[in-house]
């Protein structure tokens, strides 16, 4: 049966926040040493795409809503979560963004962060946010060991057995670096004062023929993409138990400032569930909207990549694709063949695979599972479409962050 976490322990509120962030890590693949040491619920990522999930981790709001779908736009301010006045706060990138400053690191630029912390940096009361690099690819790998991550699938295109297993391999990687801040707050006698989060941005395709044989995240909204994990911990919590309920990404922020401030900032889409439940109505969505501009001949031509929005359940859900069909199929199409992923696609693929990805791709709606809930209804959770505001505040990419970006299978 589900319940409120805070009814689940002696502790009413907690003075320190851990929220560590495992990149690509997909629910299916969550190293039994993490569930075994909290509540674990199955959850559904904010977006298949790194730029616009992270923010919603921090802000509790959909893509939709904050507004950042690429990693040259930001939030219009640093939320709550990054910018209590009576607290420290420290966020960490360090092995994912390992090229840059500090101040230049994409997830700290999106949300107004200007320097990094470790966790020995941070006194009580405190919030720390860590952006891990997780199995993000190259699998079982540093970014170092790689010029790019197109390089890493150039070497081990033809085996695909080799990559889920070196990908598993870097999922108890990350789950090592967390558990080596949890083993420091029990040093520090801070752990039943600190409600920790494990959690991830996205999920991952390793190469299934029902996602058109595709490596990678982004494309398309599918369960492997979608479905990750959130375990909480700490703050007296049991451990080895369930979350029966399906929650989303977004509901991380409100949760985790309702144990530590007592308050859930206004404005969010996320729900707490430390003093109460979820609405068990509610329908967990995921929203993407990767776009370029490109220059043909002379001309820009605003592309998008790949847009969709979709609503699950916890038996399945409904994706619908936004934007063009046309540009969706040329530019997946062109993704798939070329960029950092492609070598592994294409060594994999197969006429089934294509198939399925063509089905995918040229689709307007798809439905996976067996969600108990219509096509219509489904259509009444969702935004009437994606746009730019005119305010939305935007960055220019330095030849450093574009050239890191490259090299991680982000941009062409």
């Amino acid at each position: 049966m589900t319940t409120a976490l805070s009814e689940m322990t002696a502790v009413d509120s907690v003075e320190n926040i851990v929220i560590f962030v495992s990149d690509a890590l997909r629910r299916d693949f969550l190293p039994t040493g993490i569930a075994e040491r909290g509540v674990t619920a199955t959850a559904i990522a904010p977006s298949t795409f790194t730029a616009s999930s992270l923010p919603s981790l921090t802000t509790g709001q959909y893509p939709a809503t904050h507004g950042v779908w690429m990693f040259d736009n930001q939030l219009a301010e640093t939320p709550p979560l990054l910018s209590a006045s009576d607290q420290e706060v420290g966020f960490n990138a360090e092995t994912v963004w390992t090229e840059l400053p500090a101040a230049d690191k994409p997830p700290l630029q999106i949300n107004h962060v200007e320097k990094e912390s470790k966790l020995e940096d941070l006194s009580p009361p405190f919030t720390y946010f860590v952006h891990d690099i997780g199995p993000h690819a190259p699998y079982g790998f540093t970014n170092e060991a790689f010029e790019s991550t197109k390089e890493f699938f150039s070497d081990y295109e033809n085996r695909r057995p080799q990559l889920a297993d070196l990908y598993q391999e870097d999922c108890h990687n990350s789950a090592q670096r967390f558990l080596e801040i949890y083993e420091r707050l029990e040093q520090r006698d801070l752990l039943e004062s600190t409600l920790m989060v494990f959690t991830s941005d996205h999920g991952q395709c390793l190469g299934e023929v029902e996602n058109g044989g595709r490596f990678g995240h982004g494309h398309p909204i599918c369960p492997e993409n979608v479905e990750i994990p959130i375990v909480f911990m700490g703050a007296g919590l049991p451990t080895g138990r369930s979350y029966d309920q399906l929650l989303s990404g977004i509901d991380i922020a409100p949760t985790v400032l309702s144990a530590q401030r007592d308050q859930i900032p206004s404005g969010i889409d996320g729900a707490s569930v430390w003093r109460s439940e979820p609405p068990v109505d509610r329908k967990p969505r995921t929203d993407v909207w990767q776009h370029l501009d490109v220059e043909v001949a002379g001309l820009s031509k605003f592309l998008t990549v790949y847009a969709g929005t979709s609503v699950w359940n916890e038996t399945g859900g409904h994706v619908f694709h936004r934007k063009s069909r046309a540009q969706r199929l040329l530019a997946l199409t062109y993704d798939n063949l070329f960029r950092g992923y492609g070598p592994a696609w294409r060594k994999n693929t197969s006429l089934r695979k294509l198939f399925y990805f063509a089905s995918v791709i040229l689709s307007e709606h798809r439905t996976y599972g067996t969600p108990d809930f219509t096509v219509d209804m489904a259509r009444t959770f969702t935004p009437d479409d994606f746009s730019l505001s005119d305010d939305q505040p935007t960055t220019l990419l330095t030849d450093d962050q574009e050239s890191q970006l490259q090299d991680l299978g982000y941009l062409q």
